[in-house]
C-alpha cells in the first residue's frame, strides 16, 4: 500500500518564548511515485457512466466530437470494466445500462444512435449517470461519471452551487465526476464547479486528435488514485487558535475538512495561521489527522502528526529569515482565494469589490521571489 507522509512546513521555524506569535505554516501532504512492482499490476477495475449532452446547442461538431470521444474511451475499456451510457436534452434517457463491457462494439454502436434533441437538463442527466455508477458501486474498483457537455443547463436544476452541492454529496460516497467541455462557449463556470466538487478532471475537447491525451490523462488520474474520502482533523492545542484556513475547503460532519483524492506521485498544501500566546518549551501546539479509504484495503487509514517547535526571544524570533519555497506557496493560496472572491463579487455585480480583491491578489504575487513559474491551480488544495 502506498502511505501518504505529512510535513509541517512553518514559515519561520520556531515561535516567540515572551509575547504572542502569529504562524503561519504549510501542511504538505505527500505521496511516494508508484514502484516499478505497483506499476506492473493491473489497474483497479473502473466503474463508468458515460453523460452525453445531446440538447439543441450540442448540434453539429460539438456531439460529433462528444460521440467520437465517447467511443474512444469506451473502446480502450475491458472485460473488468463496467459502462453505461446516458444521454439528455430536456428528456433523460439511458441509452445502455450498466453492463460488463464485454464487447465495447456494442456501447460504440450504442453512442452513435445518439442525435440533437431539445432543452438542456444537465443535472438531470448526470444523476442517472451517477445512478448507474451508484447501483454498482465497487470499493475495490474506482466509480466515476464522464459528463461531456457544453454546460448550457436551462432545464431542471441549473443553479451552479446547487448543483456542485449534489456532485459533493456523491463524491463523499465514493462516485467522482470528470467534466468534458465541448465548444469554445462552453460553460466553464458550471463544468469546472462540476469536476472539482466532483474531485475530477476538468478538460476541454477542442478536436478528436486531442482523444487520446484525454483518455490517457483520465485513465492515469483514476488508476493513480490511492486514497478516497480523504479528510484533515486540525485541533490546536494549548490555548492555541487557528486564525484562518488559507484553503476553500468544504467541512465535513465531524468538524474536519473534505481533501481531494491521494493520488500518486502528487503533493498537496494546506495552509494555516495560527494565533499563540507566550509559549512554554515543549508545548504541542497542534495536531493533525490525515484520514482516507485505500482502495483494495478494509477499513479507514490514519495518520496522525504533532506539532512542536523551537521557543526563542520575539526578538530572536523577528529576526529569522521566512522559508522562501514556504512562502511562495502560501501567497498562491492566498492570491488564489482573492481570485475565488473577485468571481464571486463579479457574479454579484460587485464590481469594486471584484477589482480590490483582484488588486489583493496581484500584489500577493509580487511580493514573494518566484522559486519557479507560478503552479496556478497545480498541486493546491482547493477549489
Amino acid at each position: 500500500m502506498t502511505q501518504p507522509t505529512l510535513r509541517f512546513r512553518p514559515l519561520r521555524p520556531a515561535v516567540a518564548a515572551d509575547g504572542a506569535t502569529t504562524l503561519d505554516l504549510l501542511l504538505t501532504i505527500s505521496t511516494p511515485e508508484p514502484s516499478e512492482e505497483q506499476q506492473g499490476k493491473p489497474r483497479p477495475p473502473l466503474n463508468i457512466a458515460l453523460v452525453i449532452d445531446r440538447s439543441g446547442s450540442m448540434s453539429g461538431r460539438k456531439l460529433s466530437n462528444a460521440r467520437k470521444a465517447a467511443c474512444f474511451l469506451a473502446g480502450e475499456l475491458t472485460t473488468r470494466d463496467r459502462l453505461a451510457i446516458v444521454a439528455f436534452d430536456d428528456e433523460v434517457q439511458v441509452v445502455m445500462p450498466s453492463a460488463p463491457v464485454s464487447d465495447p462494439q456494442l456501447f460504440i454502436a450504442a453512442i452513435n444512435t445518439i442525435h440533437s434533441g431539445g432543452s438542456t437538463a444537465l443535472f438531470d442527466g448526470w444523476m442517472a449517470g451517477a445512478t448507474q455508477v451508484a447501483s454498482h458501486l465497487d470499493p475495490a474498483g474506482l466509480n466515476r461519471v464522464l459528463l461531456l457537455s457544453d454546460g448550457q443547463a436551462n432545464q431542471g436544476l441549473t443553479n451552479q452551487k446547487a448543483i456542485a452541492s449534489k456532485v459533493a454529496g456523491l463524491t463523499a460516497r465514493g462516485i467522482s465526476t470528470s467534466s468534458f467541455g465541448l465548444g469554445d462557449g462552453f460553460d466553464e463556470d458550471l463544468m469546472g464547479s462540476i469536476a472539482s466538487a466532483g474531485d475530477g478532471t476538468l478538460a476541454f475537447i477542442e478536436s478528436p486528435a486531442q482523444l487520446a491525451d484525454l483518455y490517457a490523462s483520465e485513465l492515469q488520474g483514476l488508476t493513480g488514485t490511492v486514497g478516497k474520502r480523504v479528510s484533515i482533523g486540525i485541533r490546536p492545542k494549548n490555548g492555541v487558535e487557528l486564525l484562518d484556513l488559507l484553503n476553500d475547503l468544504d467541512p465535513t460532519g465531524r468538524g474536519n475538512y473534505q481533501l481531494p483524492n491521494l493520488r500518486a506521485g502528487q503533493e498537496l498544501n494546506v495552509g494555516l495561521r495560527l494565533q499563540l500566546p507566550a509559549w512554554t518549551p515543549n508545548q504541542e501546539i497542534a495536531s493533525v489527522r490525515l484520514a482516507w479509504d485505500a482502495p483494495g484495503a478494509s477499513g479507514r487509514q490514519e495518520l496522525l502528526e504533532h506539532l512542536t517547535l523551537p521557543v526563542i526571544p520575539s526578538a530572536e524570533l523577528a529576526g529569522l529569515d521566512t522559508g522562501p519555497a514556504v512562502a511562495e506557496q502560501l501567497a498562491v493560496l492566498e492570491a488564489n482565494r482573492a481570485r475565488r472572491r473577485a468571481i464571486e463579487q463579479l457574479d454579484l455585480g460587485d464590481i469594486n469589490g471584484a477589482e480590490f480583491s483582484l488588486s489583493c491578489a496581484s500584489s500577493l504575487f509580487s511580493s514573494v521571489p518566484r522559486q519557479a513559474p507560478w503552479p496556478i491551480g497545480v498541486n493546491q488544495v482547493g477549489r
